[in-house]
């Protein structure tokens, strides 16, 4: 409870105002140009012009437009989702006892661990200070993992836990739609284990629990598809995806986000010109379709450029930077620097069989949204508030890799409930 103090008190601390963080000013101008009659659309800073915006996640534009039929004050919702956050971050570290329990950890382990989770850079500050959905979606992905493990492990799946794994995903994926890729991934391996290890017939839940999420997922984002499509005559999520694609592969990327990918006068800008010059005449998702295209471009004709680009972040990735909202990078951080190198520690001690040490299968399960955020990484850029979302498997698994060591052949992991 101490650390759940400390928590709001520096969120209310480092946010006296109550003020948004600029994506979601973003989308609080949209919204209020919605409610003014001029539709989903938000200030272009360089044409000076009002335009149709698909940018940023559009389900937080829902929301502040049925905030603002409330007639209630808007930092009210800033205090909700802090309030949620903070309920989410008890949530978190409690899922992370019990995931260190499943696999056979002890109790202190367990709860040290639970405790390195609550007070890790980006859950205690880059992030977790400050008002980003990442805060929500974490401790449920969290949550969602040690849940697919039980079940791979053998318990039945009841109707409050579907439940409460279909809510948990959809929600996720309308705050930040790159979790459809990591829930995507996480769900297709949970699926291909549950047929390794028990055939057709026994995962018939599992299955039934795989189609229910589709189908939720695809009616929470049914009216997002039909908004755009209104939008720009295509059926699309958001407009992001050509944007980041052409930040991470073209001749002056550093692997990273760049800060300065919109100024005029900067090289990235003069490279994006000098092959559309047209930009400027399209919208917004035309020109994302636009640098999509050139990325594709500059992809196929550096493949060795390209693959030292793969090379450049993935070191980046495993650095020990965090999260800034307003900064191209951070000092290294001796806690990230400690926990990433415990983390190839413990991947190699069980790559070479140190003590008997194997990989089980349901290990799969706990890195899959590690390796997917990775991959996504290489696809786009490195940006900490996506790597967020590997740091719960870079803290765990090398805790697991010291239970393994600790627990003998003959010892059996507790039973854990929930």
């Amino acid at each position: 409870m101490l650390l759940l103090a400390l928590r709001l008190g520096l969120n209310l601390h480092l946010n006296p105002g109550l003020e948004w963080n600029y994506d979601e000013r973003r989308n609080a101008r949209i919204a209020d140009n919605y409610l003014a009659g001029r539709g989903y659309v938000s200030l272009d800073p360089e044409r000076q012009q009002v335009l149709p915006d698909s940018f940023h996640a559009t389900f937080p534009v829902f929301v502040y437009i049925g905030w603002s039929h409330t007639g209630l004050p808007r930092h009210y919702l800033t205090l909700l989702v802090y309030g949620a956050a903070a309920g989410l971050y008890l949530l978190g570290g409690l899922y992370v006892q019990r995931t260190l329990l499943h696999y056979g950890a002890e109790q202190g382990l367990a709860w040290a661990g639970a405790g390195l989770w609550a007070v890790s850079p980006g859950v205690a500050y880059y992030i977790g200070a400050y008002w980003w959905f990442e805060n929500l979606a974490l401790p449920l992905l969290i949550v969602v993992v040690y849940k697919l493990l039980r079940l791979y492990a053998g318990r039945k799946l009841h109707w409050p836990d579907a439940l409460l794994l279909i809510a948990a995903v959809v929600l996720s994926c309308l705050l930040r739609g790159y979790l459809l890729a990591v829930y995507g991934v996480l769900f297709a391996v949970f699926l291909g284990l549950m047929m390794w290890r028990y055939g057709a017939g026994a995962s018939r839940p599992a299955w039934g629990l795989g189609l229910g999420l589709l189908v939720a997922l695809c009616l929470a984002h049914w009216p997002i598809f039909q908004k755009n499509h209104h939008m720009f005559g295509a059926w699309t999520l958001s407009n992001q995806a050509g944007f980041e694609l052409l930040q991470g592969h073209n001749s002056v990327t550093k692997g990273r986000f760049m800060f300065d990918w919109d100024e005029r006068t900067g090289p990235f800008d003069q490279y994006v010109r000098a092959h559309v010059p047209q930009l400027d005449s399209l919208n917004q998702y035309q020109e994302s379709q636009a640098r999509a295209r050139l990325a594709r471009y500059w992809v196929a004709t550096h493949p060795v450029e390209e693959a030292k680009l793969w090379l450049r972040k993935t070191a980046l990735f495993f650095s020990p930077e965090n999260f800034v909202a307003d900064a191209p990078s951070t000092t290294w951080s001796p806690f990230t620097a400690l926990g990433h190198l415990a983390f190839f520690a413990a991947l190699l001690l069980t790559l070479f069989h140190y003590r008997g040490l194997r990989f089980e299968s349901r290990d799969a399960l706990l890195l899959t949204p590690l390796v997917t955020v990775w991959l996504l990484s290489l696809v786009f850029f490195v940006g900490f508030r996506w790597r967020f979302f590997a740091e719960p498997a870079l803290l765990l698994f090398p805790l697991i890799t010291l239970a393994r060591l600790r627990r003998t052949p003959d010892t059996e992991p507790p039973e854990v409930t929930g």
